[in-house]
């Protein structure tokens, strides 16, 4: 059955989000998205910048550290007896007003530097418009302790 209408409309708009998203990626274009750092590397979920909605004075990707995490475990990527909050996570948004990108990270990835800087380069960040990374009081993991 042929879409019609305004199915063929909504189509047509995934399909053009879908190809500036390919090709922002391929330009190496700043991304957003929610990230971790498991036994030394970074798992990360993110979207390019100029694909994503704001919400509020940020843009952020629409992605869910359970749901990725779940992803991670059906395919063998990281342990099925460990849950997602139980590892170093965080997030990369972008300030609409102070036009910089924001690094939001659990306490154990401040100390981080190969992995700050890992998160760095996966997202593209342009140093210049970055701020420092911040922790993230919701973000604590079985390493950080209570």
């Amino acid at each position: 059955m042929q879409p019609i209408g305004n199915e063929r409309q909504l189509i047509a708009c995934i399909a053009d989000r879908n190809k500036r998203g390919q090709a922002a990626r391929k330009a190496g274009e700043p991304e957003v998205g929610i990230f971790f750092v498991y036994n030394g590397e970074v798992l990360t979920d993110s979207k390019p910048l100029c694909v994503t909605e704001p919400y509020g004075k940020f843009i952020s990707a629409d992605s869910e550290y359970d749901r990725y995490w779940k992803f991670g475990q059906r395919y063998d990527v990281v342990p099925h007896e460990i849950e997602y909050d139980e590892v170093p996570r965080g997030r990369v948004e972008y300030d609409i007003i102070e036009k910089k990108f924001c690094v939001y990270v659990d306490p154990c990835i401040l100390n981080d530097r190969k992995a700050l800087d890992e998160v760095e380069r996966e997202f593209h960040l342009p140093s210049a418009n970055t701020k420092e990374p911040e922790r993230d009081p919701r973000y604590k993991c079985k390493k950080c302790g209570d």
